[in-house]
């Protein structure tokens, strides 16, 4: 009994400690905004750190936003605060306002066009309401409307995106999206969050509603028994990172087919009401033959987002083989077939002349890839450092480097060859007395992502081996919330950035971490090769050569002249088709195309090839 109690005296104190620590860091209260724009004056009303309404007047439509956002900042200051949200009424006549908010402030709009004068009352709940559309991590809530719409606001308006977009870039956007009309374009993908296609779709939809553009985005009903079939024996196997008795059984396939059944049903109207569908990887696949059957005029492009291995597909007895002739029954019936611009990625059984190639892109304005200002910065920093506490884990050590791999914990991303990379360049820099960096290793999960607690649960293991144990005091590991400027931030202030992903089609964490200036470190797999130009803006190791990568990460580490080079390189290199509104040029190209010919002639082009200047 003693020994009990000494041992729950042990935990308490060590709790408290935490409890200590966490409260030193003075993480600001989260709090949410209801705006009333009446004339030149601003009036708000907020959640914490008091709630009697407060304004501010500006001069004309021009100087509102910044006049805003400079006042909302001097009062976080003053408070303590993290605005992370506002409810925006009467701002018809101040169309940027919504875009200053995100890009200058970090606070994330939402428009109201009722510019009626309401009571207090009325703006009190309003901000309370808005709350309640954050989890306590200020992370919007994933919100799906009737058919599972995933309902996506806008944050950067279409002037912003026109300011960093190439003038005839947008003006062939402008035009497409003319051509299109009144037509109507539907996404279809297996979850709303975690995961590079959720990324780009909530980036996408919102781009080209306004334009104009009739886009909607649905996602599949939740099952995760039939999740755990797609990844493990549908990604898995067609990238030859499952276990060599993983198989696609016939129990597999009816339960499959019955949640297509159940899914078209639910989608029905959604099917009825499109003129072209975009498919988004092997998931929805089963839908295309309910999606013809019901409405036989649809155009349709099937995505293919990840790293076929078809060597494997095209050879009789395998379970890429087996996986793939069940898929491709489905997938065979699109109008085209979209795939990562590695040819090898495409299986033989796919015809070339509906076949295009077209990269996984970035968005420069969202959470992940936007500037944030420096207390901007120390807030996500602080963050990051509570969920590290929380996970008895020590806070990073901000006075000195780190390098970081950013990736869901999933079997083909090479996580115990981080690992081991780290371990080999740490040996080099203490047999020559230098200080070791500090080791991130981090990622989102996904509703569909069946893999990533075991995977984790793998990674603590490998680090208390005895091999790897004396790294720990440097390495933090963490499965982070849906925070995107926690992400962007980790990302900026990184040393290098790794990517050592065994399978990979397009990575665009690689991308976004190049036009940050950061180097990365990755292997020469997949479509990577096609995002990093080796030697010049970082490094490519052969798969599994860990020995490799040591000498490249110690290189950066101790050749001051060769970082700044590479560093300066990054960001000159980022291939400008990798960005949202080349994306949308793109599949307003191949949806006006079908509607126009019925047709793709793609020949196994790049979709921008076919565009044209």
């Amino acid at each position: 009994m003693a020994k009990k109690r000494h041992k729950l005296l042990n935990i308490n104190q060590e709790l408290s400690q935490i409890r200590r620590q966490i409260d030193r860091l003075n993480l600001p209260q989260l709090s949410f905004l209801a705006v009333n724009l009446i004339g030149s004056k601003a009036e708000f009303w907020q959640t914490g750190g008091g709630s009697l309404p407060f304004s501010v007047r500006f001069n004309g439509r021009e100087g509102c936003g910044k006049k805003i956002v400079s006042y909302l900042r001097t009062r976080a200051r003053k408070k303590n605060l993290k605005f992370v949200a506002a409810q925006i009424f009467g701002g018809e006549n101040n169309p940027d306002l919504s875009s200053t908010l995100w890009l200058k402030g970090d606070i994330i709009p939402y428009v109201s066009k009722n510019s009626t004068e309401k009571g207090r009352k009325f703006f009190r709940r309003a901000a309370a309401d808005l709350e309640a559309r954050f989890d306590e991590a200020g992370v919007p809530k994933v919100r799906l409307g009737p058919n599972n719409e995933v309902e996506v606001g806008s944050t950067a308006d279409l002037s912003a995106y026109q300011k960093i977009t190439p003038a005839n870039r947008f003006l062939k956007l402008k035009e497409l999206a003319e051509k299109f009309g009144s037509s109507r374009l539907t996404f279809i993908n297996a979850t709303p969050r975690g995961g590079g296609v959720a990324i780009m779709r909530r980036s996408l939809t919102p781009l080209l509603k306004s334009l104009g553009i009739k886009a909607r985005w649905f996602v599949l009903i939740n099952r995760p028994e039939a999740f755990a079939i797609t990844k493990t024996k549908f990604h898995n196997i067609l990238q030859n990172v499952a276990g060599p008795k993983i198989r696609l059984t016939a129990s597999d396939r009816k339960l499959y087919l019955s949640w297509m059944d159940e899914n078209a049903q639910k989608l029905k109207e959604v099917f009825k009401n499109s003129d072209v569908v975009v498919i988004d990887d092997p998931q929805p696949a089963g839908l295309i033959p309910h999606l013809l059957k019901i409405n036989p005029h649809v155009k349709i492009i099937y995505r293919s987002h990840i790293q076929i291995e078809s060597i494997l597909t095209d050879r009789p007895g395998t379970p890429q083989k087996a996986t793939w002739d069940f898929l491709y029954q489905f997938i065979r019936l699109a109008d085209c077939f979209v795939s990562h611009p590695v040819k090898s990625f495409i299986p033989s059984s796919v015809p070339l002349e509906k076949t295009v190639l077209m990269p996984a892109v970035i968005d420069p304005l969202n959470g992940l890839n936007k500037n944030l200002a420096p207390e901007d910065e120390d807030y996500y920093l602080k963050v990051f450092n509570k969920l590290l506490l929380e996970n008895n884990q020590e806070p990073l050590d901000l006075a000195r480097p780190y390098l970081i791999q950013i990736a869901r914990f999933d079997p083909s991303k090479g996580i115990p060859d981080v690992i081991e990379s780290f371990q080999r360049v740490c040996e080099r820099l203490t047999e020559r007395h230098q200080g070791v960096p500090q080791l991130i290793i981090c990622g989102n999960d996904s509703v569909d992502d069946t893999d990533g607690v075991p995977e984790l649960v793998l990674t603590w293991d490998l680090l208390r081996r005895p091999r790897y144990r004396h790294l720990l005091p440097n390495v933090r590991v963490a499965k982070l919330p849906h925070l995107d400027q926690l992400l962007n931030v980790l990302l900026r202030k990184a040393k290098i950035c790794l990517q050592l992903s065994h399978k990979e089609g397009l990575e665009y964490k690689v991308t976004e971490a190049l036009a940050k200036g950061v180097p990365v470190v990755a292997y020469k797999t997949g479509g990577i090769p096609l995002q990093i130009t080796d030697k010049v803006s970082g490094f490519l190791a052969e798969t599994g050569n860990t020995e490799a990568v040591a000498g490249y990460l110690y290189d950066l580490l101790t050749n001051e002249t060769l970082y700044q080079k590479m560093s300066n390189n990054a960001a000159k290199f980022v291939n400008p088709e990798i960005t949202l509104t080349e994306n949308a040029i793109n599949y307003l190209y191949l949806a006006t195309e079908l509607l126009a010919k019925g047709k793709i002639e793609g020949r196994g082009l790049a979709v921008s090839r076919l565009v044209g200047p």
